[in-house]
């Protein structure tokens, strides 16, 4: 019989978010539910990245916006680690696939595509936040269309952003 528990990772480079995800974690005893410190989609060459936090808490980035980084009101400069996801995956799941991956990492989706490539062979359904300042939907749609995975819906869409899902043909 399938197993239903639900099972993933939650990473965030933000020890704030962090904290509050294994709060969440713990509270709703979701014992399959890894919360871990870092950045993800960085290159997996380095053990750590920098990582700018936002004083709103909710758009927190690898990649400010150009200039925003430089207002030393709006953002700290951390160095926080980097998270390979499919090791990480293997390490607390074995190879059962990914049934949906949720991405919401403000600018740095391309780079997380690029670099957890093996990874995204296990996903099924990708629920995403991209960033037009860092990638078109267009763009995406062609990446990810050579990974085997089809536009289903957006489901928000303006000038700066959008959410859309995608899944496995």
């Amino acid at each position: 019989m399938k197993s239903t528990e639900l099972k993933g990772l939650m990473v965030d480079a933000n020890f704030d978010a962090v904290e509050d995800a294994r709060w969440h974690v713990a509270t709703n005893h979701l014992s399959n539910i890894k919360v871990l410190e870092g950045i993800v989609g960085a290159d997996q060459k380095n053990d750590r990245a920098s990582f700018y936090v936002h004083t709103s808490n909710v758009c927190s980035t690898t990649q400010p916006v150009e200039g925003d980084a430089r207002d030393k009101s709006t953002w700290t400069k951390i160095e926080a680690p980097c998270v390979k996801v499919e090791e990480n995956w293997v390490k607390f799941f074995g190879d059962i696939p990914c049934e949906l991956l949720k991405i919401d990492i403000e600018g740095s989706e391309m780079d997380f595509f690029r670099n957890e490539a093996v990874f995204l062979n296990r996903v099924q359904t990708i629920l995403l936040e991209w960033h037009k300042w860092r990638v078109s939907l267009a763009e995406l749609q062609t990446y990810l269309g050579e990974k085997g995975f089809t536009l289903k819906s957006i489901l928000h869409e303006d000038a700066g952003l959008g959410t859309a899902i995608f899944y496995r043909k």
